[in-house]
């Protein structure tokens, strides 16, 4: 059942992002031929003009995604679990979870793959140009990069990832969690879910530097050589601290937005 409730998700948030992606790629590759007709006729008012314009769409669209994205997270969970649509969602033979589940999944695939786009589209900006040579360089220090530190490379690198996955995974369970609360308020709820999501994080900032200075875990780069595969061994056992820390917030918010979800549910 889970994989029917991601499949309507997916259709419903689709209609949205895909036309966006598609419009993020099409001004990526019309800014692209801007830039090399531009260099053509450097005096020529209008095309620079025009140029200009198509330039700054394109950096509002990439930047509408990563906004669209977060609207998206907290209106479909809204709408579909404490809106009107909520009456029929909770008459599905569902568990709670799955509807949490289905959601969170299919809103960590989007910010992922707004990401992918807005890197694709700067690669689509940079053919032929001296930002490509550049982008290339850097894949050449990549590979330094892994050859220099081998296995202890990859788990840096391997840790960074995991832990930018459970920081977004624990973002968005937070956004639910907070709008749960703010639904239990009555008056006001959007104030009171938008106050909710600014207290959790300031819990959370409290915790984790009371953890890090009572622990000292992560003053490691203090008693190793910089440019080291012990730094590197450091820096992955901080990142997995770190993403331990997140995923444990996340677990929290997980089970506390399904629990007001099943004991404390207000459709009214």
């Amino acid at each position: 059942m889970l994989g029917r409730l991601m499949k309507y998700e997916i259709k419903a948030t689709g209609r949205i992002f895909l036309p966006l992606y598609g419009l993020i790629l099409a001004f990526a590759g019309l800014n692209r031929l801007f830039m090399y007709f531009n260099l053509q006729k450097k005096s020529d008012f209008l095309p620079n003009f025009v140029s200009g314009i198509s330039m700054l769409v394109y950096i509002l669209l990439v930047a509408a995604a990563f906004v669209i994205t977060l609207v998206v997270t907290v209106q479909r969970f809204r709408k579909n679990l404490l809106g009107d649509e909520g009456y029929l969602s909770f008459t599905l033979p569902v568990a709670v979870h799955s509807h949490i589940d289905s959601k969170m999944i299919v809103s960590l695939m989007w910010s992922v793959l707004s990401t992918v786009v807005a890197l694709l589209s700067v690669a689509i900006l940079a053919i032929g140009s001296g930002l490509y040579r550049e982008i290339a360089s850097g894949w050449d220090s990549v590979r330094d990069f892994f050859s220099q530190y081998g296995a202890s490379g990859w788990g840096c690198v391997v840790s960074i990832v995991v832990l930018l996955l459970a920081a977004q995974l624990s973002g968005i369970l937070s956004l639910y969690v907070s709008v749960v609360v703010g639904n239990l308020s009555g008056r006001h709820k959007r104030l009171a879910g938008f106050g909710t999501f600014l207290g959790i994080g300031v819990i959370a900032q409290v915790v984790f530097f009371s953890f890090a200075n009572t622990s000292g875990v992560f003053q490691s780069y203090h008693d190793v050589p910089l440019d080291s595969v012990a730094q590197m061994r450091a820096l992955s056992t901080d990142c997995l601290i770190l993403a331990v820390f997140c995923a444990a917030f996340g677990v929290a918010f997980y089970f506390l937005t399904d629990w007001m979800l099943s004991r404390k549910l207000n459709l009214e």
